[in-house]
């Protein structure tokens, strides 16, 4: 595995956010995690930042979040057309059919995983979709 991602991290649980950053870490696949605890938080990061050098190569983006969930984050980015080079990956902690059928509808989202999110099952999923090589 050469290729390091930038990877943002969106989760409004702060236990989720570290333990997925520690597996991150512990498995070399990133340069580089940005980390928000709201979609709002990450989304005024981006307002913020619209020439980003480096727009993140993955987002892994929590569906059920107070004010903004995953879905309305989603739907908040498409004005950047640089989200067209990040892979989604959404992350539940249940997984509900209707948020399955959400994700399968949205061609930006490779997949929905349940959180905790299994590391090695992240690395193969994002080695299959060709974003690690």
């Amino acid at each position: 595995m050469a290729k390091t991602l930038s990877i943002m991290l969106i989760d409004d649980n702060p236990t989720d956010l570290f333990v997925h950053e520690r597996f991150l870490v512990h498995k070399k696949i990133s340069h580089q995690i940005v980390k928000f605890i709201s979609a709002e938080e990450a989304l005024f990061y981006l307002d913020e930042h619209p020439d980003l050098i480096e727009w993140p190569d993955l987002i892994l983006l929590d569906i059920q979040m107070p004010v903004m969930n995953g879905f309305d984050f989603l739907q908040h980015c498409e004005k950047y057309t640089q989200m067209k080079k990040s892979n989604i990956i959404m992350l539940s902690s249940s997984l509900d059919f209707g948020d399955i059928n959400r994700v399968k509808a949205n061609p930006h989202v490779l997949a929905l995983m349940e959180k905790p999110f299994d590391i090695d099952e992240l690395v193969g999923l994002l080695e299959i979709n060709g974003v690690l090589h």
